[in-house]
């Protein structure tokens, strides 16, 4: 069993407003185990949102849709429900007393156009919204395809009748609740395509899944299993994670909600080091990212010159020594130099330096980005002692 959303409304076309009942119904679905497969978007058009909602029932199960339930002319979307399952348009008087009843609830009368609201296809199973006006329904396809179960756009009435009606109801026709678990493995200064590259054999697997997701400067690797507990899940993820921390070794520098300046804080909270900075590159964005992770006492010194002399390798690499305090580390950034050259100096617990050439500069919030985590893994890496590898990746 499988399932699909379909968000209805032009304001989402448009860019009006920020869909944000797909994730919620997204989180819904994985919460009870059940796939979705596909999700679409679709403007207020009669007709479109018909041959979307067909389309949906031809490859899927379990078809959800938000929006389009409200009483004005372009709430459409109970009439191409009616539609696309085969069914007339009817109305229920049952419908518009509940409609009536809750506007009474809060001292209003219904408006006539409120009565649209009380149409729905033939033979559908009406769902109760307690905390709105748009009753939602579920109506079968009279081809035996699947059905369909329609909700309201309002993100506060959707969220209601998601946790409590909808998501009982398909755990019910699911015959009992699946555990879909997700572990990810993250990965830094290492590009998507060289992550594919080194595990892309892992990830036609059917159970558990292996996918990517790429971020300015580090890579997740997420596994997805379905099992039927979550012994059973943790059982199927177990050996694939196994293979995949083999491959990827010292790239993988955390999982889950981990960061790589919170993984690099806690490695020099622990061994009671202090870290001097040097950033020509960022505008703070170094240090501000350690003191964001709770780990801002651990700098020694921050220093963001607007000019210095720090043409030659030789005066960039005093500089950083300058403020690496005694036992402690360093790290800068600098540049941009001739053709926006950049380079990454990184002073290790013994005082030795190592300088990495960086990508080309140019500034945007994704490049800064870029920098502050390739920084921060050249020293994380220094202090697992692990250079080595590095440049079999970039």
């Amino acid at each position: 069993m499988h399932a699909e959303i379909v968000m209805i409304g032009t304001e989402l076309l448009l860019g009006e407003i920020v869909d944000t009942n797909a994730a919620r119904l997204a989180k819904g679905l994985r919460s009870i185990g059940l796939d979705l497969l596909y999700k679409t978007t679709v403007g207020d058009n009669e007709a479109r949102i018909t041959q979307v909602l067909n389309l949906a029932l031809e490859r899927s199960d379990v078809v959800i849709t938000s929006g389009g339930l409200g009483p004005t002319v372009d709430d459409i979307t109970r009439q191409a429900v009616a539609n696309a399952t085969g069914r007339k348009l009817v109305y229920s008087t049952q419908l518009e007393r509940q409609i009536a009843a809750r506007f009474r609830s809060f001292g209003r009368e219904m408006a006539d156009n409120n009565k649209r609201q009380a149409y729905i296809p033939q033979g559908a199973i009406p769902l109760r919204n307690p905390v709105g006006t748009a009753p939602c329904f579920l109506s079968e396809d009279v081809a035996g395809r699947g059905f369909i179960i329609s909700l309201p756009g309002v993100p506060r009435e959707l969220q209601y009748m998601l946790d409590n009606v909808v998501l009982p109801l398909l755990v019910e026709r699911m015959g009992g609740k699946k555990v879909m678990k997700v572990r990810v493995l993250r990965t830094c200064a290492v590009g998507e395509s060289n992550v594919d590259r080194a595990i892309g054999d892992l990830m036609t697997a059917a159970n558990p899944t292996v996918g990517l997701a790429a971020h300015p400067g580090h890579t997740d690797v997420r596994i997805t299993a379905k099992a039927n507990t979550e012994a059973e899940a943790d059982a199927l993820i177990a050996p694939l994670e196994a293979e995949l921390r083999a491959r990827l070794g010292v790239a993988i520098y955390g999982e889950g909600e981990e960061t790589v300046p919170g993984v690099v804080g806690q490695m020099l909270a622990e061994r009671g080091l202090k870290l001097g900075v040097v950033d020509t590159l960022t505008g703070g964005e170094l240090a501000q990212e350690l003191r964001q992770a709770g780990f801002g006492d651990l700098l020694s010194a921050d220093l963001q010159p607007d000019q210095w002399a720090v043409d030659s390798p030789a005066e960039r690499a005093a500089l950083l020594q300058s403020v690496t305090p005694p036992g402690g580390v360093g790290l800068a950034l600098f540049g941009p130099f001739e053709n926006n050259e950049t380079e990454i100096i990184v002073t290790g617990i013994n005082g030795t330096q190592q300088t990495f050439p960086g990508r080309r500069f140019k500034d945007s919030d994704y490049v800064r980005r870029w920098f502050v985590v390739q920084g921060l893994d050249w020293l994380r890496r220094t202090l697992l002692g692990q250079l080595a590898s590095p440049a079999d990746w970039n």
